[in-house]
């Protein structure tokens, strides 16, 4: 029995499973999709989120992974539920990647991740870094192994049990953010001798320390979609960059911004978008907020990215709560809105943030650098939301990235592929990555890619809305040392200081009183309006969380654990 299985028997809740048996869009009725919505979140493996998932290909039994790589008597780590709402995880570059799945080439025994993550201990944070002291205390738990279930996400579990959650997602590199960004937008990864001419390029899944003058001349989804006239936006949450440019795991704040090139917005250093007039990236690359007006004013484009900043990425050591409900109040929006009734929603992460999975990813491509497999990444969450969703359905079929691509193409294009030649502007990319059908494992296996047509059902009653809570305290810390913020490990004071967001938001039913437990306990001295508010809790490990009771006496869901050790 594997480890999901036993927490479905406790759980006792009913998983339909979906296969692989593709029907053509024609034979399911008149697609109502007018809107397909990509939100993309950072840094998390499937594994990392819906490892015990009723009914999902989650954490075997048995599993414990070495400390030291090809050292026994260091010892191993088995996964283990973290119930905190701050993360370390690991590295997640290129090398990253190949060390985790050790080798991932020939064989990929996915056992390097705690390893990695150890590595870094001894590494000096960047002094601007946020929470670094929070991210050693992570590494020194190995939170790279550690799983969350719905007592920290709540509502990607509620997303997951009534709409589709997809446990064969891939990244589409087997790499950090930027080169994921770039797959997302344009199916390749590359470097150009030329920062003109796109047959000067080359598969090149290894940038780092991006340079953001950096051009890229290589066909892309943005002008298929031009060229075809389907409308879209790439919408940028402006702040901090949600990731460092090396895919190490802290790194001093880079400001993100819309029509700024940045890790998360690759956008604006397409020689497509450059070929335009600075109106055009005005109308396609705005800030965040447009999304809701846009939503309000029937505005919507038929294809939105969501990209948030830092702060709401989940991006470690930014907290799973504070994502969780970004994400949660957009899908609210787009529910109360018209635009329910015809829209896609697919949720996902754009790598797998240096945390565990278990599932070999297949090899697709290769390149001649230090780690020559492109693709696939490593396993991601994947959710889909739909009034049209095959309700409570787990799809097992396997999937990229540039699923989303073929998904698009073959609801607005007839089925047109991002063919560069075609557009006229051919590269040397091994393939075109929307058109693969079937892909190849380490050990030779091979697999069918599947059709996300395949998690509706267009000819069944339309799901109601799903509103969820957005009023679930974020940002919660306990610290008990004056001078290390953050790091919630060996207190040296007997007192604990929590502090949580306060909740806040234009269309908010508060006032909210906010209550905090430790360990599961009220403490009655949080009770009320303040943000803030001291414990002597005695000695022991302490979990703290918080949530919020609005003026109807509705409470929301807990958020995830902030720890205090006393000694």
């Amino acid at each position: 029995m594997t480890l999901q299985q036993a927490i479905s028997l406790v759980l006792g809740f009913a998983v339909t499973t979906l296969c692989n048996c593709t029907q053509p869009a024609e034979a399911q009725g008149k697609v109502p999709i007018k809107h397909v919505i990509i939100i993309m979140q950072e840094n998390r493996s499937f594994d990392s989120y819906f490892g015990t998932y009723p009914g999902a290909n989650g954490i075997p039994y048995g599993v414990c992974l070495p400390i030291v790589m090809n050292d026994a008597k260091k010892g191993c780590v088995a996964p283990f539920h973290d119930v905190h709402d701050q993360n370390a995880g690991g590295p997640h570059f290129e090398q990253a990647a190949q060390a985790d799945l050790d080798d991932g080439i020939k064989t990929a025994l996915m056992d390097g991740f705690v390893a990695q993550q150890w590595l870094v201990l001894n590494k000096k944070c960047h002094p601007n870094a946020p929470s670094c002291g929070g991210t050693r205390a992570g590494v020194l738990r190995h939170d790279a192994i550690g799983y969350h279930t719905d007592a920290e996400l709540p509502n990607y579990w509620a997303y997951a049990q009534h709409f589709v959650l997809q446990d064969q997602l891939f990244e589409g590199e087997r790499s950090w953010s930027l080169p994921s960004h770039l797959d997302l937008v344009s199916e390749w990864v590359a470097t150009c001798a030329n920062r003109t001419k796109a047959m000067s390029c080359k598969t090149a899944p290894d940038i780092k320390n991006y340079d953001k003058s950096t051009e890229f001349p290589w066909a892309n989804l943005f002008q298929l979609l031009d060229v075809n006239d389907v409308t879209w936006k790439y919408y940028l949450g402006a702040g901090n960059e949600p990731d460092c440019d090396d895919g190490e795991m802290t790194c001093a704040p880079q400001i993100q911004a819309p029509k700024v090139p940045s890790i998360w917005n690759p956008l604006p250093n397409f020689a497509w978008v450059k070929s335009f007039p600075k109106s055009y990236l005005a109308t396609h690359n705005p800030s965040l907020d447009q999304f809701l007006i846009d939503l309000n004013n029937k505005a919507l484009p038929q294809i939105a990215w969501v990209v948030p900043a830092d702060s709401y990425s989940e991006h470690p050591p930014n907290g799973v709560t504070a994502g969780m409900e970004y994400v949660t109040s957009l899908v609210n929006a787009i529910m109360q809105s018209p635009y329910w009734a015809n829209t896609a929603i697919f949720i996902a992460w754009d790598d797998w943030g240096g945390f565990y999975d278990h599932v070999v990813p297949p090899n697709v491509d290769t390149n001649d650098t230090a780690t020559p497999i492109e693709g696939f990444g490593l396993r991601v969450p994947g959710l889909m939301i739909s009034a049209y969703a095959k309700a409570g359905t787990v799809d097992h079929a396997l999937y990229g990235f540039d699923s989303y691509a073929t998904f698009v193409e073959n609801l607005f294009l007839n089925g047109t592929r991002l063919n560069p030649a075609a557009l006229g502007n051919p590269d040397s990319r091994p393939d075109i990555r929307d058109a693969l059908t079937s892909v190849t494992f380490p050990n030779g296996s091979t697999a069918p890619i599947g059709n996300l047509l395949d998690e509706f059902d267009f000819n069944q009653t339309p799901l109601p809305p799903l509103v969820l809570s957005a009023h679930i305290p974020t940002g919660i810390t306990a610290d008990c040392d004056v001078n290390i913020k953050g790091n919630n490990t060996n207190c040296r004071s007997a007192v604990v200081t929590i502090s949580w967001a306060p909740v806040t938001g234009k269309q908010v039913p508060g006032p909210f009183v906010y209550h905090i437990t430790r360990d599961g306990n009220e403490l009655s001295q949080c009770t009320g309006t303040a943000t803030q508010c001291t414990d002597k809790p005695g000695t022991g490990a302490h979990l703290y969380r918080a949530y919020a009771v609005n003026r109807e006496n509705m409470a929301s869901p807990v958020s995830a654990a902030a720890e205090a050790d006393e000694p």
